[in-house]
């Protein structure tokens, strides 16, 4: 659940600092939400600036900078990975546990049928 949040938040922030209707032109605000999740950016904006060259915020006056792009892009892949390596360990672990019940009822099975099939040769050989 931490994570969608996180998630949730970065593109809250993204969509703050790339607003348009963000009324004061410096970027103090989104600074200091950023610095308040822990994000520190050496490099946020003074002021609003163009985002021609932004590949994830909307193009436009933001207060977006390229460096904030590329930590939240590599900040949601790590997250991403570790969602996926979390869901798939508990989907191993299933699958694992059954397998092993399943494997037990068979050798349970072999051994019955080995057994039924040795009686019933033992009783024609005789």
């Amino acid at each position: 659940m931490l994570r969608y949040q996180t998630v949730l938040w970065t593109f809250s922030l993204l969509s703050v600092a790339a607003g348009s209707d963000f009324k004061a032109r410096n970027c103090s605000g989104v600074k200091e939400a950023s610095i308040a999740k822990s994000f520190s950016f050496e490099n946020v904006p003074l002021q609003q600036m163009s985002g021609d060259h932004l590949r994830v915020c909307p193009q436009g006056n933001t207060c977006c900078s390229s460096e904030m792009e590329d930590k939240f892009g590599q900040q949601s892949k790590l997250e991403l990975e570790n969602l996926v390596d979390e869901t798939s360990k508990e989907l191993r672990s299933t699958f694992v546990s059954r397998h092993k019940k399943f494997d037990g009822k068979r050798r349970s099975l072999s051994i019955i049928c080995f057994d039924i099939s040795q009686v019933g040769f033992n009783r024609i050989s005789t």
